[in-house]
């Protein structure tokens, strides 16, 4: 085939995409736009004090410009399943409702804040769950391969196309122009990088997603390759989980580990595996496997589910951990949903409703996890008498644990999302307890002259009493009183700047230490945090 129908080609195929999304293309175009305003208009690490205005502005612009494009690829779809009339109207008028509503927003705040960020997530999330949902109706075949394929392509392309412009741009500076400044040449190679992804990355992520009606399934190569490569590997993890399920009732106790992470990647896999082979015929082991899957989840669902409570009993709610919940609960629903023989797009349904209620509601993962944690940070306060008439005091005999557990949740907190909070950190807790920090001089001599014995030492040996215990070759134990040693280390840290650390010696050891960090409280308590070094026995 001659170049000339090749390029005939091209051009037929970028006719097609911009007959199919241009509205898309669109905001593509301006999302270029915005991304080189970006580029010109960073801040100039060669030129001290340069800053323009217009570098805020465009960056404040571009999560809305690509909630736009996102929302003109969904509604593009949605005509492809339910037809309108005036379908470019509607996906012009609805990207620039949610264009106008994100610029709004992200104009409106000088810093954006937790909110603001996750609420963007969850829109974007929303739409892709809704395009994926929308795909898979269009077709009436499964839409994450189809999905899978188009991101496949449009990452691999566009990473060659930017590692070939950025030899072509490192060739140029190298050899034709090599007095050029500093600022120059790093624009050429963030242009590489825009016109890759943001050029070529996302036309071909469009231009690769399936038209209305073709049904994409993997290559028979690729199905091979998940049926009898990875799910086999699966079906070991999975057999891991159970193994642990029950080691958990041999020992008649919930031990603490990361079942949670576990158990979520495997339902994870399995969401995988019913969006991507729920209509494959090759393998019928794989499709009981769907269809009894829930059942097979349940030990490993009740285990992870009790062992979440009892992380949310003792530390409450997290982002992280109210995440987590939320995916399980997916994972749940999709299992349910194969158990049943559904189309795996009622998953992809409920995942786009869950974003938008989990990020724009006020159930949300910001708002949730920050309740959560204000009412334990109440009732720990509570608990010790340190909340009196709603104003926080301060008591010198709390431990040290407690008070590591007040500090820690008022700065997960943060003092501008709770005055309780903002209390707690302006009566800085942690000042109960200074810390000290030694390390020995470098290439420091010792003359073992007189010793018969060196013992190495680390944290581990120290007790909570101040004692180092170790153990000798002939079984006996040998005991040494830390405690006259670190209240001296105090009263010399106090007096440095810097803090070389000091030999103990005693009628019998020598000991030395290589570093040491103690925690000192008020009520004259030392607590070892961390110590290495030898012992000299005589």
């Amino acid at each position: 085939m001659n170049i000339t129908i090749r390029i005939l080609q091209l051009k037929g195929r970028a006719h097609e995409l911009i007959r199919r999304f241009p509205v898309a293309v669109f905001w593509q175009a301006v999302l270029f736009l915005v991304g080189a305003g970006i580029i010109l208009l960073r801040p100039d690490l060669y030129a001290e004090g340069w800053h323009s205005d217009y570098f805020e502005h465009l960056v404040r612009l571009a999560p809305a410009v690509f909630g736009a494009w996102m929302t003109a690829v969904m509604f593009r779809l949605f005509t492809d399943v339910f037809p309108v009339k005036k379908s470019l109207l509607l996906h012009a008028a609805s990207s620039a409702v949610l264009f106008l509503l994100l610029a709004y927003a992200w104009y409106g705040v000088e810093n954006p804040s937790r909110h603001l960020i996750v609420g963007t997530q969850g829109i974007y999330l929303a739409l892709a769950f809704l395009a994926l949902f929308l795909l898979e109706r269009a077709n009436k075949a499964p839409g994450l391969p189809s999905l899978l394929f188009a991101a496949a392509f449009s990452i691999a392309t566009s990473i060659l196309l930017f590692l070939g412009l950025i030899l072509c741009v490192a060739a140029f500076w190298a050899l034709i122009v090599t007095d050029a400044d500093g600022w120059l040449p790093e624009t050429t190679y963030l242009f590489s990088g825009l016109i890759a992804y943001g050029g070529w990355g996302l036309a071909a992520f469009l231009a690769a997603l399936p038209s209305t009606g073709a049904r994409y399934q993997f290559p028979a190569a690729t199905q091979k390759l998940l049926l009898y490569l990875f799910f086999p590997v699966y079906l070991l993890l999975l057999l891991v989980l159970y193994l642990y399920v029950g080691k958990i009732i041999g020992a008649g106790e919930m031990p603490v580990g990361t079942m949670n992470w576990y158990a979520s990647f495997a339902l994870l896999g399995f969401a995988f595996f019913f969006g991507t082979l729920a209509a494959q015929e090759r393998l019928p082991l794989f499709s009981r496997f769907l269809k009894w899957g829930l059942l097979l989840f349940l030990p490993i669902l009740a285990i992870q589910i009790y062992g979440v409570w009892l992380r949310y009993e003792a530390y409450g709610l997290t982002t992280l951990r109210y995440t987590s919940m939320i995916c399980t609960f997916c994972g749940i629903y999709a299992l349910a949903v194969a158990f049943l023989r559904r189309k795996p797009q009622q998953v992809y349904l409920c995942a786009a409703i869950l974003a938008l209620i989990f990020s724009l509601t006020p159930l949300n993962v910001v708002d949730v996890p920050l309740r959560s944690q204000e009412a334990r940070l109440t009732q720990i306060l509570t608990e010790n008498n340190l909340l009196q008439d709603g104003q926080v005091i301060k008591r010198d005999d709390l431990p040290r644990k407690t008070i590591a557990e007040i500090a820690d949740i008022a700065r997960y907190i943060g003092e501008d999302a709770s005055p309780l909070a903002a209390q707690v950190l302006a009566a800085n807790f942690n000042t109960h307890n200074e810390t000290f920090s030694f390390y020995a001089k470098s290439s420091q001599e010792h003359s073992v002259a007189g010793y018969q014995r060196l013992i190495p030492f680390d944290t581990h040996n120290i007790n909570n009493d101040g004692f180092l215990t170790l153990q000798r070759e002939d079984g006996t134990e040998v005991r040494i009183d830390l405690s006259p040693y670190g209240t001296a280390l105090v009263e010399y840290g106090k007096e440095h700047k810097t803090l070389p650390i000091m030999d103990y010696e005693t009628d019998v050891y020598f000991i030395c230490f290589e570093s040491a960090v103690i925690e000192w409280g008020r009520t004259g308590s030392i607590h070892w945090v961390h110590a290495s070094g030898f012992v000299l026995i005589r």
